[in-house]
């Protein structure tokens, strides 16, 4: 590559930023409500709990008091999960008969995936999430939730382009799940999250219908928004952007 040509592919990535840094940071939000917890308390089973937005998520849960098993797969590291007092079941997302047994004689009231692997052959974000879907309808849990990604289904043009780039082997992935999930008749929700971040919460995160909805969030702030989403009866059925008013893409990426 000469170095005129490395000057114009560098001249078009900042020429691309700068085009996405102009965009509205402000989207219609949704407006969240409370319903009437289930007889008993929620029960969760959360596939992804060891570590990110799904150990975040188990956090908040547990910490008011909800049960909260963790899928998890053999040899996994539990060590920040054990202080929360979670339930463990040990299996394969990609292996079947071990997240249907998951599923067997328990009394979840909801199920949580946030699994993703951008380096893993094959990788679960469709194939895993399947089987959990599956799981799920066959056993009779009907609350599903689904994190998936800003970029994924009809929200694909609103992705940046080095987004779409970066993101082309699993974006197809997470649509394919989108689509299953939908299709499967269960009581599913779908976030869809921007850019994600390990920063402390900012507590200016929020939800949106807005296929436009293009941002940045904290993965504290996620799972924040995704328990209140399992509070809340009327986010069924519905697709949501997932970012946060106070950051600008992509400069507080960095």
């Amino acid at each position: 590559m000469t170095l005129k040509t490395i000057s114009l592919v560098g001249f078009i990535v900042i020429a691309g930023l700068i085009v996405y840094s102009f965009q509205s940071t402000e989207y219609p939000k949704l407006e969240m409500q409370v319903s009437a917890a289930p007889a008993g308390g929620h029960h969760v089973l959360i596939f992804g709990a060891t570590r990110n937005t799904g150990l975040e998520a188990a956090r908040i849960l547990t910490a008011r008091g909800n049960r909260v098993t963790a899928f998890v797969r053999p040899g996994s590291d539990r060590s920040l999960l054990e202080p929360l007092g979670v339930e463990f079941v040990s299996g394969d997302a990609l292996e079947k008969d071990t997240v249907t047994a998951a599923f067997t004689n328990n009394d979840y009231t909801s199920v949580l995936t946030t699994i993703s692997c951008f380096r893993c052959d094959p990788k679960p974000d469709f194939l895993g999430n399947r089987n959990i879907f599956d799981a799920a309808a066959t056993t009779g849990v009907q609350r599903v939730l689904l994190v998936s990604t800003i970029g994924a289904g009809d929200s694909y043009e609103t992705a940046p382009w080095l987004t779409k780039k970066f993101l082309s082997g699993i974006l197809p992935l997470k649509t394919q799940a989108e689509d299953y999930l939908i299709s499967t008749g269960l009581n599913y929700t779908i976030i869809r999250p921007g850019g994600l971040k390990s920063d402390p919460p900012t507590g200016r995160a929020y939800l949106s219908e807005s296929r436009n909805t293009m941002g940045i969030i904290n993965r504290a702030d996620l799972a924040d928004l995704i328990v209140q989403a399992i509070d809340d009866n009327s986010t069924s059925g519905k697709i949501l952007a997932a970012v946060d008013a106070d950051l600008v893409f992509p400069w507080d990426m960095f």
